[in-house]
């Protein structure tokens, strides 16, 4: 009677094709003979490995950075090694500790771009002569860059690094390792212009590279084709790594306007210059400069 209860129970687990609803109707776990695990559990976030008729074994994430590797006879999870390098990128200070396995280290260091100028147009003097008052601020320097190789003997300990903010440098190492520094572009020229005359066009200078690196790459400038029609503040330098963030523009005409210049982009590019102007009437208008972008710590390690 068991046998036949048992069987008008399995019975309710078949559709009408005749097919045994597997989720309901079997018991225990499938052997791999049968196409299943031979396990009840399987570890989250691990992989599973074949182990021919036994049950399937697995290989969990492990440690932070660690690669999946054969060993020659199975797969291991291990710190990476070879010629692929483990890539960090930080953007706030911190400490980077040696692991013990490591061959050695490249280390890139960028500070922050320069702020860019402001363009002031005023506060005016008394109008005495229809002429009207223009300013363009100059774009920020790009942060400087230093690249240094550190084998691993040289890295006694902890090595603690600084990430520049616009305009600021940035640092990794203390003694007795080497210490490698990228100071931050500089700030761009605010222009202030108070009396007539000014003509009814102005640009600003695009800013240059940071200083203090061993590596410093030269900003670069975009003038619009149409730039007899605009006040345009300087573009922002580039860093090692890139970014030019362009300066503000605003139309001359018969009214009055302002622009403020793009925020540095990629990690230490410098700020575009603002742009302001004012056609008549005692009026100030400010254009404000785009800040720098912060630096970066590039770290990769090599096993």
């Amino acid at each position: 009677m068991t046998q036949a209860f048992n069987l008008s129970q399995l019975a309710n687990n078949v559709n009408s094709s005749g097919l045994l609803n597997a989720a309901a109707g079997l018991y225990n776990q499938t052997p791999v003979a049968n196409g299943g695990t031979g396990v009840a559990t399987l570890a989250a976030n691990s992989v599973i490995i074949g182990n021919g008729t036994s049950a399937v074994t697995t290989v969990a994430a492990s440690t932070l950075g660690n690669v999946l590797t054969s060993n020659g006879t199975t797969w291991v999870s291990q710190s990476a090694s070879g010629a692929v390098p483990v890539y960090n990128v930080f953007t706030t200070p911190g400490t980077w500790t040696k692991p013990a396995t490591i061959k050695g280290i490249m280390v890139t260091v960028v500070g922050g771009g320069g702020t860019g100028g402001t363009g002031t147009a005023g506060p005016l003097a008394p109008i005495t002569s229809p002429a009207p008052r223009n300013a363009a601020g100059s774009g920020g320097g790009g942060g400087g860059t230093s690249i240094r190789v550190y084998p691993a003997a040289s890295l006694p300990g902890p090595q603690p690094y600084t990430v520049g903010a616009a305009a600021s440098s940035s640092s990794f190492g203390v003694a007795p390792a080497t210490v490698i520094t990228a100071t931050g572009g500089t700030n761009g020229n605010s222009i202030t212009v108070t009396t007539g005359g000014s003509g009814p066009l102005a640009l600003g200078v695009a800013g240059g590279s940071g200083s203090g690196g061993n590596l410093n790459i030269t900003g670069s400038s975009s003038t619009p084709s149409n730039a007899s029609t605009l006040i345009i503040g300087g573009s922002g330098g580039s860093s090692f790594v890139g970014g030019v963030a362009l300066g503000g523009a605003v139309p001359s005409g018969p009214g009055s306007g302002t622009s403020t210049g793009s925020a540095g982009n990629a990690y230490g590019g410098g700020g575009g210059g603002g742009a302001a102007y004012i056609a008549s009437a005692p009026l100030s208008n400010v254009g404000p400069g785009g800040t720098g972008a912060a630096g970066v710590i590039i770290i990769e390690e090599f096993y």
